[in-house]
């Protein structure tokens, strides 16, 4: 972007020594040869200061994007800092509250799969009978008969 305001600036340069040697001219000309000049270099000005315009837009777009993400990341973290990882059947690992993050929330198990990926999906009784035990996560597809479950 710098190199293109440089430039822009020169141009102008040239144009304002073009302009003084045109008031020298005596011959018609020579007069048109230097008014097409200057409108050549006006219109490279003009291009170089809509290509800075545009590179600016293309970093404001990216730095609103970054900001975004940097958002997303905080709000996860300290989401993630309510849970803690459990063995909450044997052999089965999910993430439950930690005693005093409930914020009104009921108990409820998270995916581990899922929570490595940043993402609080909540495992379901998988045919909604509490008798059965099967808890599935609909996001990764993951089941398993938890017979004592321990939250």
């Amino acid at each position: 972007m710098i190199a293109e305001i440089t430039g822009a600036i020169q141009s102008v340069k040239v144009l304002n020594e073009l302009v003084k040697a045109a008031r020298e001219l005596k011959n018609f000309n020579e007069l048109v040869a230097a008014v097409s000049e200057v409108n050549t270099k006006l219109m490279e000005a003009q291009s170089a200061a809509l290509l800075a315009q545009e590179r600016q837009s293309s970093f404001a777009t990216r730095i609103s994007e970054l900001e975004k993400e940097i958002r997303e990341l905080k709000n996860w973290d300290s989401e993630a800092k309510r849970y803690q990882l459990k063995e909450v059947a044997p052999g089965f690992f999910a993430y439950v509250l930690k005693p005093g993050m409930e914020s009104g929330e009921p108990p409820h198990m998270l995916c581990a799969n899922c929570f490595s990926k940043s993402q609080k999906t909540i495992l379901q009784l998988a045919h909604g009978d509490k008798a059965d035990g099967r808890y599935a996560c609909y996001n990764c597809k993951v089941e398993k008969y938890i017979r004592n479950l321990k939250i």
